[in-house]
């Protein structure tokens, strides 16, 4: 089904209830990194969102980062079974890997767009997002990282 745009974005206290489940979710994310993501809810237009495990495709690597989320909603799905929300935050990457670079430790920070589908009957949240990095300490360098993944809220 297309999606069609809202003639004025839905702004303030007025978004319907868009998933079943509380405000905390915790899933699994494939991408960079892969493994563990959590993230909690703060209202309808902000989010804290978590993540840890290794780079898919480096051996040896292990990353955590950490984002502060704001939701926008430009469209409308047209249907009240989904909505797609998408969103755009800052946060902070944490890296190391021991197998190709022995001990190097990378930090810096990182900017995160992505979309999330959530589906009103039920308590998940499935996600893909992209977060271009740069990373400052140890080497000043960048990647881009990128996770879809799929989270349940409790």
């Amino acid at each position: 089904m297309a999606q069609t745009p809202v003639d004025r974005p839905e702004w303030g206290s007025n978004v319907p209830r868009e998933r079943r489940g509380g405000p905390f979710g915790m899933g699994m994310g494939i991408g960079a990194p892969t493994g563990f993501t959590a993230k909690t809810w703060i209202g309808d237009w902000m989010g804290l969102q978590l993540a840890a495990g290794g780079d898919l495709g480096r051996l040896g690597d292990f990353a955590v980062t950490a984002d502060y989320l704001f939701y926008f909603r430009p469209f409308s799905t047209g249907t009240s079974e989904y909505s797609v929300p998408l969103y755009v935050g800052g946060g902070l990457s944490l890296s190391s890997n021991n197998y190709e670079l022995a001990g190097a430790i990378f930090v810096g920070p990182r900017t995160v767009f992505g979309a999330s589908v959530l589906v009103h009957e039920l308590p998940i949240e499935l996600f893909f997002e992209t977060a271009p990095t740069l990373l400052l300490y140890q080497d000043v360098t960048w990647s881009v990282d990128g996770q879809i993944g799929v989270r349940y809220y409790l």
